[in-house]
C-alpha cells in the first residue's frame, strides 16, 4: 500500500468510520424526528396545565367572594362546590405534570441512547485508525518523507498526516465531550424521577382532598337538613362546644400540674409524637377547610383507614372521653406545662376519664363520627386552651 493510500484510508476513517455516512445520518434523523414528536407532546401538556391553572384561578376568585360574604348555608354550599371543582382540577393538573415528566424522561433517554451510539462510532473510528497505523509494517513519518517522489508529493503527504492528526484529536475531544454530556443527562434523569415520585405523592393527597370535598356538601346538608335556620343552630352549638372545651382545659390543667412528667420515657412530657400514620388532608387554619364558616379548623386532619389505632402524643391525664356534634367521639388529654391534645372523630374510644396514659398508648380508633367527611383523625394541640399549629410541635420517636 502506498503512503498516499494509507493516509487516504486514515482520512476516510475519520470522516466516515465503519458505517456509511448515509446510514449514520439516517439514524440521526430518525432520532431527531422522535425527539421532536416528544417535545411537541410536552408542549401540549404544558399548554393543558396552563389552561387548568387559569380555570383554578377563576374558581378561587369565586371562593374569595363567598368567604367575604355573611355565613349562610347557601354560601357554604357554593364555596364547597367551588373547592370541589378546584380539587378536581388540581388532580388533572398533577396528572398532566406527571405525563410531562414522563415525556421529559423519554427525551433524556433518547438523548442518552443517541450519545452512547455516537461514543461507539467514535471509538470504532479511533480503533480502526490505530489498527491501520500499526498494520502496515511500521511505516512511519521518516518513511513518508523519503518515500515521496517529489516535493509536491512530500508536501501533500505531510498535509495528509496533519489532517489525520487533527481529526484524531477532534474525535477524542468529541468523545470526551459526549461522555460529559451523558453523565449530566443521567443526573438530570435521576432528578426527573425524584420529581415524578413527589408528584405521585402529591396526587395521592389531592385525590384524598377531592374525596373529602365531595363528602363535605352531603355532610353539611345532612347536619342542617338543608335549612338555613338549622344551619344557625348548628353554628351556635359548635361554637358553644369550642368555648366549653377551652374553659374546661384551663380548669383541669391547674389540678394536675406536676403529676405527669414522671411517666415519660423521653424525659419531656411536652414533646409530642405523631398519634397516627396517614395523609394530612387539612392543615391548621386551612383556608380550604369546607366548614370554616362554622368554626376555624384548629388542628390537623390525618386520613387513615377506619379502625387504625390512635396513640397518645405524650403522657398525660384523660380529661374526658365523650361524644359531641362537631368532634363525634373524642378524647382530650391534659399534659404538663399547660398543654393539651384532642383526638376526634373516633369510631370507638379505648380509655376512660381520670386515667393516666403513657406516650404511645392507644386512646381509640380512627372513624368518621361527628362533622366528618370521611375516616380520619382530627388532632389538636392546645397551649393554655388555645389551639396551636401541631406541625410546630410534632416530632418522631
Amino acid at each position: 500500500m502506498t503512503i498516499r493510500r494509507i493516509l487516504s484510508a486514515f482520512l476516510a476513517l475519520t470522516i466516515i468510520g465503519p458505517y456509511s455516512m448515509g446510514s449514520f445520518l439516517a439514524l440521526a434523523q430518525d432520532a431527531s424526528d422522535e425527539l421532536n414528536e416528544l417535545q411537541d407532546e410536552i408542549s401540549a401538556r404544558e399548554a393543558q396545565i396552563d389552561s387548568i391553572n387559569r380555570r383554578i384561578d377563576e374558581y378561587r376568585t369565586k371562593i374569595d367572594q363567598y368567604s367575604s360574604a355573611a355565613a349562610s348555608l347557601s354560601n357554604d354550599l357554593a364555596m364547597i362546590e367551588n373547592q370541589t371543582a378546584i380539587a378536581e382540577l388540581d388532580i388533572q393538573a398533577t396528572e398532566a405534570e406527571i405525563e410531562t415528566q414522563e415525556l421529559q424522561i423519554q427525551v433524556l433517554e433518547e438523548a442518552i441512547k443517541e450519545q452512547e451510539a455516537q461514543i461507539d462510532v467514535q471509538k470504532e473510528i479511533l480503533e480502526e485508525m490505530v489498527f491501520e497505523i500499526h498494520k502496515n509494517d511500521g511505516i512511519g513519518f521518516i518513511e513518508v518523507l523519503f518515500g515521496a517522489g517529489d516535493f509536491n508529493e512530500l508536501f501533500s503527504a505531510v498535509e495528509h498526516l496533519e489532517t489525520v492528526n487533527a481529526d484524531m484529536q477532534d474525535a477524542l475531544d468529541a468523545t470526551q465531550e459526549t461522555k460529559a454530556e451523558l453523565t449530566s443527562n443521567k443526573s438530570s434523569q435521576e432528578d426527573r424521577l425524584d420529581q415524578l415520585i413527589e408528584l405521585g405523592d402529591q396526587l395521592e393527597l389531592q385525590i384524598a382532598n377531592f374525596e373529602s370535598q365531595l363528602s363535605a356538601k352531603e355532610v353539611l346538608l345532612d347536619q342542617t337538613e338543608a335549612s338555613e335556620s338549622e344551619y344557625r343552630v348548628l353554628m351556635s352549638e359548635l361554637r358553644q362546644e369550642q368555648a366549653y372545651i377551652t374553659q374546661q382545659i384551663s380548669a383541669l390543667q391547674s389540678e394536675i400540674a406536676g403529676k405527669i412528667s414522671d411517666l415519660d420515657e423521653l424525659g419531656d412530657a411536652t414533646i409530642f409524637t405523631w398519634p397516627v400514620d396517614g395523609i394530612i388532608t387539612a392543615l391548621f387554619h386551612d383556608p380550604t377547610y369546607p366548614f370554616r364558616h362554622l368554626f376555624e379548623h384548629g388542628g390537623l386532619d390525618v386520613a387513615a383507614p377506619t379502625g387504625t389505632p390512635i396513640a397518645s402524643a405524650a403522657p398525660g391525664y384523660v380529661a374526658w372521653a365523650r361524644t359531641g356534634r362537631s368532634y363525634g367521639n373524642y378524647v382530650m388529654v391534659i399534659h404538663a406545662d399547660g398543654y393539651a391534645t384532642l383526638y376526634a372523630h373516633m369510631s370507638s374510644i379505648a380509655v376512660e376519664v381520670d386515667q393516666f396514659v403513657a406516650r404511645g398508648q392507644v386512646l381509640g380508633y380512627v372513624g368518621s363520627t361527628g362533622l366528618s367527611t370521611g375516616p380520619h383523625l382530627h388532632f389538636e394541640i392546645r397551649d393554655n386552651g388555645i389551639p396551636v399549629d401541631p406541625l410546630l410541635y410534632l416530632t418522631s420517636y
